[in-house]
């Protein structure tokens, strides 16, 4: 847990980029996160399971390289991306960053 700890801080080297996380497609919980925490990353980590999930359930199979491999979602002050890390039917891993748009060229 300590690496993968550790490989999430180094997405905050990142200019603007204020969390990292990586989350249960499954439960919707953080697995682990670096960076600005609290309710609104469980929130929003619950919201892109259930994102995830959906994505599956409409387009079959999901995997990096498959149907849905990101999901952006911008907002006035920020890009919330996700990205699909390992997938089965209903279960996997997203890796989550929230970046201040400001400070961010996507």
């Amino acid at each position: 847990m300590a690496r993968l700890s550790e490989s999430l801080h180094r997405v905050l080297d990142e200019t603007g980029a204020r969390t990292a996380a990586l989350v249960d497609i499954g439960t919707g919980m953080v697995v682990c996160s670096a960076g600005q925490d609290g309710a609104a990353l469980s929130a929003a980590a619950a919201g892109l399971a259930d994102e995830a999930r959906s994505a599956m359930s409409a387009f079959g199979r999901v995997h990096p390289g498959g149907d849905l491999d990101e999901v952006a979602v911008v907002t006035r002050s920020r890009f919330l991306l996700s990205k699909i890390v390992d997938s089965r039917p209903g279960e996997g891993l997203l890796l989550f960053i929230d970046l201040d748009r400001a400070q961010t060229n996507m």
